[in-house]
C-alpha cells in the first residue's frame, strides 16, 4: 500500500510542479484577468468531465473487478460523446464563460471525457503505474506546448486551451494503448446493465459535482461582486492550496482502490485509519510551509497583480486540514459502493457556499471567498467524521496521529527509499 502511495505521490508531485509552472507562466505572461477567464472556462470543462464520469468515472473502479470490462468501456465511450455535446451546448446558452472560447473548450471537454475513461479502468485493475504515467505525460505535453507559444511570442488566452487540447489528445491515445488488454481478453464476468452503471455513477458524480460547486461557485460570486482580475488571484490561490494537497490526494486515490478490492472489513477500517493519520500529518506540514512562505516572494513569482494572494491563502488553510481527512473517508465510502454518503456531504458543503451570497452583498471583501470555501470544507468534514466514527464505533482521538504513528510512517518511507 505504501509503495503505491509513494509512487502516486511522486507522479503527482511531478504533475503538481508542472501545473504550478503553468500557473506562474499564465500569471506572468497573460495577467490576472486572463487567469480569471481561464478559471471560468476550466470550471465548464471540469463539470463536463464530472457528468461524463457518471458512467465512465469512479464507479468504474468499483465495477471493473466485478463485471464484464468490454461492456462497461463501450457504454462509457457512448456516454462521453453524449455528455460533451449536451454539456457544452448548455454552457454556451447559459454564458458560463467567454463565448469566443466555445470551440476550444468544447473540444477540450470532448477529449477529456473520452480519455479519462482509460484512467479509471487502469485504477480499477490497480494498474497504478500506468495511471500515474498518463497524468505525468499529460502535464508534460501541456507545459511543452504552452512554452512553445510563449517562445513564439503568441500571448493570448487561447494558447492555454490549445496546449490543453494537445495534452488531452495525447492522454487519450496513450490511455487506449494502456487499456488494450480490455479488448484482447475474453471476459466471462457477469455483464453490467446500463441502469446499474448509471445509478452507481449518478450517486458518485452527484457528490463530485456538489463538492466542486461548493468551492467553485465562489468564482462566479467573486467575478460579480469583486472583479475578474480578483477572480484570477483567487483561482491562483486555490490552485496553490490544491497543489499543496497532492500527497493527501494520492492517499485518498489509493483508498478507493484498496477498499474496493479488500474483502476483510476489519482490515479495511485499519488501513483507512492509517491513511487518515498519514494524510493529516502531511496536511499539517503543508499548512506550516504555507504560513511561513514569504508573501513578497509570492508577489515576485506571480507579479504585482497578485500581491493579495497570501491573504487569500490564509483564509484557505482550514480547508486544507478538513479536506485531508474528508478525502480519505469519502474515498472509503466510494470503495464500499456507498456513493450517497459523499453526495450528502457535497450537498451540505454546497449549501454553505450558496448561503454565503448574503455575505458578498453585505461585505464584498477579499476575505470572503476563502472563508466560505473553508466553511464548506469544515461542514463536510463534520458530517463525514460523525458518520464514519459512529458506524465503526471509533472515538475521534483514534484519527489523531501519535508519536508512534510518526515513527511508523518514517520507517516505512525510509524502507521504501532504501529499497
Amino acid at each position: 500500500m505504501f509503495k503505491k502511495i509513494t509512487g502516486t505521490f511522486f507522479s503527482r508531485l511531478t504533475v503538481s510542479v508542472l501545473n504550478f509552472i503553468i500557473i506562474v507562466l499564465t500569471a506572468k505572461f497573460l495577467g490576472a484577468e486572463a487567469r480569471g477567464t481561464i478559471s471560468l472556462a476550466m470550471i465548464a470543462i471540469a463539470i463536463s468531465g464530472l457528468v461524463n464520469e457518471i458512467v465512465g468515472g469512479p464507479a468504474v473502479v468499483y465495477l471493473i473487478p466485478r463485471y464484464n470490462n468490454k461492456k462497461i468501456v463501450v457504454m462509457a465511450y457512448c456516454w462521453a460523446v453524449i455528455t460533451s455535446i449536451v454539456c457544452n451546448s448548455l454552457f454556451i446558452v447559459l454564458n458560463f464563460y467567454d463565448s469566443s472560447l466555445f470551440l476550444m473548450v468544447s473540444l477540450c471537454s470532448f477529449f477529456l471525457c473520452v480519455g479519462s475513461i482509460h484512467q479509471f479502468v487502469l485504477l480499477g485493475h490497480q494498474k497504478i503505474k500506468q495511471f500515474n504515467t498518463l497524468l505525468v505525460i499529460q502535464s508534460l505535453m501541456l507545459m511543452g506546448v504552452f512554452l512553445f507559444f510563449i517562445f513564439m511570442n503568441i500571448l493570448k488566452t487561447e494558447i492555454y486551451f490549445y496546449a490543453l487540447l494537445c495534452s488531452y489528445i495525447l492522454s487519450l491515445l496513450l490511455g487506449f494503448y494502456f487499456t488494450s488488454f480490455v479488448w484482447q481478453q475474453h471476459h466471462t464476468a457477469v455483464s453490467v446493465s446500463l441502469k446499474q452503471l448509471f445509478s452507481n455513477g449518478l450517486l458518485t458524480q452527484s457528490a463530485s459535482i456538489t463538492h466542486l460547486l461548493s468551492s467553485r461557485i465562489n468564482y462566479y460570486f467573486s467575478e460579480y461582486f469583486l472583479s475578474l482580475a480578483f477572480l484570477g488571484v483567487l483561482s491562483t490561490a486555490v490552485s496553490i492550496t490544491e497543489a499543496a494537497m497532492l500527497f493527501s490526494n494520492s492517499i485518498a486515490l489509493i483508498t478507493v482502490s484498496e477498499v474496493a478490492n479488500q474483502k476483510d472489513h476489519s482490515k479495511t477500517i485499519a488501513s483507512t485509519l492509517t491513511l487518515i493519520k498519514l494524510s493529516l500529518l502531511i496536511a499539517l506540514m503543508v499548512l506550516v510551509l504555507l504560513l511561513i512562505f514569504p508573501s513578497s516572494l509570492l508577489t515576485l513569482i506571480f507579479g504585482k497583480e497578485f500581491s493579495q494572494i497570501k491573504i487569500i491563502i490564509y483564509t484557505l488553510l482550514p480547508s486544507i486540514l478538513a479536506t485531508s481527512i474528508s478525502q480519505v473517508i469519502g474515498h472509503y465510502y466510494s470503495g464500499l459502493g456507498r456513493y450517497a454518503v459523499n453526495t450528502k456531504a457535497g450537498i451540505l458543503s454546497m449549501l454553505v457556499s450558496l448561503a454565503s451570497f448574503t455575505l458578498y452583498t453585505l461585505w464584498p471583501s477579499k476575505w470572503i471567498p476563502g472563508i466560505v470555501i473553508s466553511l464548506g470544507a469544515l461542514a463536510a468534514l463534520i458530517y463525514y467524521l460523525k458518520l464514519f466514527l459512529s458506524e465503526n464505533k471509533i472515538r475521534v482521538n483514534v484519527i489523531i496521529p501519535t508519536f508512534y504513528d510518526i515513527k511508523f510512517f518514517m520507517l516505512k518511507f525510509k524502507g521504501l527509499l532504501n529499497g
